[in-house]
């Protein structure tokens, strides 16, 4: 970072940094972004001097996309392993995948200076940032819990999404201070929210179809709302999961593979983790195998597997082999191995549906 960066990230470090611990419950509101400014001098007193951190700036084609800040001490003395302290992609190119490389960059960057492991903290409150930790390889190896005990918990005020608190906190600023700064931001967080919020209730009336239990109908127009704004706010990993779900969609309830593709060749193109390409890979097999493409099918499983193992996606992989089974007895091969694997998994998940499916495919390869 240059002097200017390092002055402009620590404001916004501190922002930041306040917000969570606020929303965590560790900190009072009042005061807090004051406490997060002194929190972070005490670790950095040299600033950008300071021996033993790396203070790193991520860009695309010269421009800033985001910050890394990783301490090769770990705080607690643990041996041989950095700690980051900060990563953060700044908010005009968030939903690309920069977070990943940054965290990518930063692993490879602590590794070149002799550090075995690298960890990190994540508050409960951050699921996007939970999630891209653990689908990049990170474990849990402590945890904190809490419930909270105030009778008014439950209330719609302290329930309410981030995103909406954000956007209140912008229209204060613009309406009471003629500061219109945080008004795009606040926006796009909205955006993002509703597109989230569609393709939640799309899955759920895929949910409803599956399970027989009620109207699914909405579940095009949801998901065709969700991919639209999705798009809108170049939400790179919404794009896919939304595209993902449109070619589930042609597939499952309309049958038409054909339709189906499209969207799921491009899924498979622009997911940017793990997880998320084992979807679209799943069904761009069941599409190979209903066309009777055998190799292929198994291949496309095959991976989709392999990269649902590596999430710990344990009901996933289950349901993956299921169709393996099929596919090996219909090439002659021993579906004995598969069988074991699917039932043991099936059942160490509780995935009561799965193992029906699997003892199905069993009978089919007996």
């Amino acid at each position: 970072m240059t002097a200017e960066e390092y002055q402009q990230w620590q404001h916004e470090l501190a922002v930041g940094y306040a917000a969570e611990k606020v929303r965590a419950g560790n900190w009072p509101e009042e005061g807090a972004y004051d406490r997060a400014l002194a929190d972070s001098a005490s670790r950095l007193p040299d600033g950008l001097g300071t021996e033993g951190m790396l203070l790193l700036a991520g860009e695309v084609d010269g421009s800033l996309v985001g910050r890394l800040w990783i301490g090769l001490t770990h705080p607690a003395g643990v041996a041989d392993c950095a700690f980051i302290y900060d990563i953060d992609v700044i908010e005009a190119r968030r939903g690309e995948g920069l977070g990943r490389a940054l965290l990518t960059a930063g692993e490879e960057a602590a590794r070149a200076r002799g550090a075995a492991a690298l960890e990190l903290n994540v508050f409960g409150a951050n699921p996007v940032a939970a999630e891209l930790y653990r689908t990049s390889g990170y474990r849990v190896v402590s945890q904190q819990m809490r419930k909270d005990l105030r009778k008014d918990a439950d209330a719609p005020v302290a329930a309410a999404p981030e995103a909406i608190r954000r956007a209140a906190a912008a229209y204060d600023r613009a309406a009471f201070a003629g500061d219109p700064g945080s008004l795009t931001g606040a926006e796009r967080d909205l955006a993002t929210l509703e597109a989230d919020l569609y393709l939640s209730r799309a899955k759920l009336a895929h949910a409803r179809l599956i399970t027989g239990t009620g109207d699914h109908s909405e579940e095009s127009s949801l998901l065709d709302r969700a991919l639209t704004l999705y798009r809108g706010i170049g939400d790179v990993r919404g794009e896919a999961e939304a595209l993902c779900w449109i070619g589930i969609y042609h597939q499952f309830v309309l049958n038409d593979d054909p339709a189906a593709l499209p969207y799921l060749r491009r899924a498979a193109d622009l997911a940017p983790d793990p997880l998320l390409r084992s979807y679209a890979l799943r069904h761009l097999g069941i599409a190979a195998h209903h066309a009777g493409d055998l190799p292929e099918a198994r291949a496309l499983l095959e991976e989709s597997t392999t990269l649902r193992r590596e999430a710990g996606f344990i009901i996933g992989v289950a349901a993956n082999l299921v169709g393996l089974i099929y596919l090996a007895a219909a090439e002659g091969r021993d579906t004995a191995p598969l069988i074991t694997e699917a039932r043991e998994l099936a059942t160490e998940a509780g995935a009561t549906s799965i193992l029906a499916q699997v003892e199905e495919a069993a009978a089919q390869a007996a």
